[in-house]
């Protein structure tokens, strides 16, 4: 997504910067607040705890040692600081993965990273529609489409959805510096931009019937869970190669090396505990002289039994917005089961908060209308050419929306 935020950073290194914000839980809430706004780390604990002010500023610091926060400036010592110096930080990119380094990561683990991601942003991007109803003052209602295009439509409605994201965050400096001139007060925005591959005509990614469905849930918060594939290689490639067909350590060790076998050891069992594979088979004897080896595969997500939607709120029935938030989720859900939804890497998945004066509302409401008016214009370009050389259309699904978001409630964890 959005090349000119990674412009110059190499793929398998972005992935590796990625892990220092999801190891811990508070540094996600920590970089996209200071994305829209500069803060020190007493701000952000007052506004949103994180434990205490110690552990804030720890991650802070750590956030900055990695290249996410920048400092702005700083202000003290006197006033209300007692004396103290106080730091202020701006986040230097917002955390997301471009498609370059999401092609590197195992299909196994793009797909239950996406189902996590959905469980997400589905129930906010419920209650934003709930709130919208009851006559928020911005947004851009949902919609839910599905196109037919060939690869080169394919290519080029993708690309368009996902260079709106990079434009969100140019439009909220924009307003920020409209903003100091004019007084005016930002709100903050929810936009929703989601283009996949649903399922149609039959097609179905052939790894997905290969793994193992996880059925629980490890208790470790899921990006502090993903961090170590992220940023260990041999993680990676254990993950990668468990995906095709059953893996033990003495088979990865003859097979691979990478590691001693007490160190592959140590990794199978993180993997495992983190939920990323499954113990499959047990085999004795044989060449073994009677030791057993087991045997592990790459999971994929329990979908089957969870339900997006519910009943909708009075009022909400039979709504357009309603309509398009039940035929998505039905789409979604679909494509992960099937594994289409991950099938191809250049989809996109994005949920931004930013923050908008009335202009900036106004541009961002424009920008997402016309992508939907130019998909669907590749949609027709797409059938002429369909028509010309015979190439069967591939199904993408378009959710796109644009919301005033809701205030936070909870606490920085």
């Amino acid at each position: 997504m959005a090349a000119q935020l990674v412009m110059g950073m190499d793929p398998r290194e972005r992935l590796r910067r990625l892990s220092v914000i999801f190891e811990v839980a508070l540094r996600m809430k920590i970089v996209l607040e200071l994305y829209m706004r500069e803060m020190s780390a007493r701000q952000f604990y007052e506004e949103f705890g994180g434990g205490s002010l110690s552990r804030v500023s720890q991650n802070f610091t750590r956030l900055a040692e990695g290249g996410w926060l920048r400092h702005v400036h700083s202000e003290g010592p006197g006033g209300t600081r007692h004396g103290g110096v106080e730091h202020f930080f701006r986040a230097t990119a917002p955390p997301f993965i471009d498609s370059e380094s999401w092609a590197l990561v195992p299909f196994s683990v793009r797909a239950t990273t996406a189902w996590n991601f959905l469980k997400l942003i589905i129930p906010r991007l419920r209650s934003d529609i709930e709130a919208l109803a009851d006559h928020a003052m911005h947004g851009r209602e949902l919609t839910c489409n599905t196109f037919l295009l060939d690869e080169e439509g394919w290519m080029r409605a993708t690309t368009a959805t996902t260079s709106r994201f990079g434009l969100l965050f140019e439009e909220q400096e924009d307003a920020r510096r409209r903003a100091i001139h004019s007084g005016e007060e930002l709100t903050r925005a929810d936009v929703f931009l989601i283009a996949f591959e649903p399922v149609g005509g039959g097609a179905q990614h052939a790894v997905v019937d290969q793994l193992v469905e996880c059925r629980r849930e490890p208790l470790a918060p899921f990006t502090q869970r993903l961090a170590p594939i992220l940023r260990d290689d041999l993680r990676l490639e254990i993950v990668a190669e468990s995906n095709g067909r059953d893996v033990s350590v003495p088979q990865f060790h003859r097979e691979f090396g990478g590691a001693s076998r007490p160190v592959l050891g140590r990794r199978f069992k993180g993997l495992e505990g983190g939920g990323w594979m499954a113990r499959t088979k047990k085999v004795t004897g044989g060449s073994r002289r009677g030791a057993s080896e087991q045997f592990f595969r790459a999971t994929k997500p329990a979908i089957r039994d969870h339900d997006f939607g519910g009943d909708p709120l009075r009022g909400l029935a039979g709504a357009e917005a309603w309509e398009a938030f039940e035929s998505l989720c039905e789409l979604a859900k679909e494509a992960m089961i099937a594994g289409t939804f991950d099938m191809r890497t250049d989809r996109c998945l994005s949920w931004s908060l930013i923050r908008l004066d009335r202009q900036g509302w106004e541009n961002v409401i424009a920008s997402i209308e016309s992508l939907s008016q130019f998909i669907a214009e590749e949609e027709k370009q797409a059938t002429l050419r369909m028509a010309q050389s015979g190439e069967k259309p591939i199904p993408l699904a378009v959710g796109l929306a644009a919301f005033e978001a809701l205030k936070e409630t909870t606490k920085a964890p």
